[in-house]
């Protein structure tokens, strides 16, 4: 009985915890993406074209970004709408500088809830960059705009693409995401499969502790064995 209590006690805490950071668990991305840039910038530029081309992005990024805690909304507004377009010439590039700018832009049109034109950024970034370790990441944020848009089912499956790409920094977190999406279809047998699958791949990950934690939840609600 006392078991059972503590296993009650357990899925209800995560219910609250996934509900309370929902956000946060689908959009950890925005925590990471400077740190990613900057390791991309310094590493895989291999032109001076293409680092006058970065140079410029990132300073649209800074002008976007500088003191903008201060700010009203109108302003910030303005300011997401003019680096849209300063980023209009580089779009289309290849390389690095393709790839940089998608993502900005992808970033834009997210934190403005355009979540249809994020999926075609971060479409354009996968493509440019299908060999770097930025196609993970479009494809993890691409899920993110989708189940924003409750298209779930589509979010699911790129969850996991994301997730069995090797050396990919959010692979536990993917595939965190798409058990839970599992979960949400009803899906409970793979969801419970998928739980495991992230606690014995990343047993130290905090991930793991939030999946064991929701298999036992699903086996309480007598929802998976």
């Amino acid at each position: 009985m006392a078991e059972t209590e503590v296993k009650k006690s357990a899925g209800t805490k995560l219910n609250a915890f996934l509900e309370k950071n929902r956000k946060a668990v689908l959009v950890s991305f925005l925590v990471i993406i400077i740190a990613l840039i900057a390791f991309i910038s310094i590493s895989v530029i291999s032109s001076k074209n293409a680092a006058k081309d970065v140079a410029r992005i990132d300073e649209i990024s800074f002008s976007m970004t500088n003191n903008s805690a201060t700010l009203e909304q109108a302003e910030l507004d303005t300011r997401a709408t003019a680096a849209l377009e300063a980023l209009k010439p580089f779009l289309k590039k290849n390389g690095i500088a393709g790839v940089r700018a998608n993502m900005l832009a992808a970033e834009i049109a997210f934190l403005q809830k355009d979540y249809e034109s994020a999926i075609n950024y971060w479409d354009a970034t996968f493509a440019k960059g299908k060999k770097v370790y930025t196609a993970p990441l479009a494809l993890y944020n691409k899920a993110v705009c989708l189940e924003q848009l409750g298209k779930i089912e589509d979010a699911a499956k790129l969850y996991k693409d994301a997730a069995e790409y090797e050396d990919f920094v959010l692979a536990s977190h993917a595939l965190f995401n798409y058990a839970r999406v599992l979960e949400t279809l009803g899906n409970y047998t793979e969801a419970v499969a998928a739980y495991k699958e992230v606690s014995d791949k990343y047993p130290s990950d905090k991930w793991a502790n939030l999946a064991k934690t929701r298999v036992i939840a699903l086996q309480v609600e007598n929802k998976a064995e």
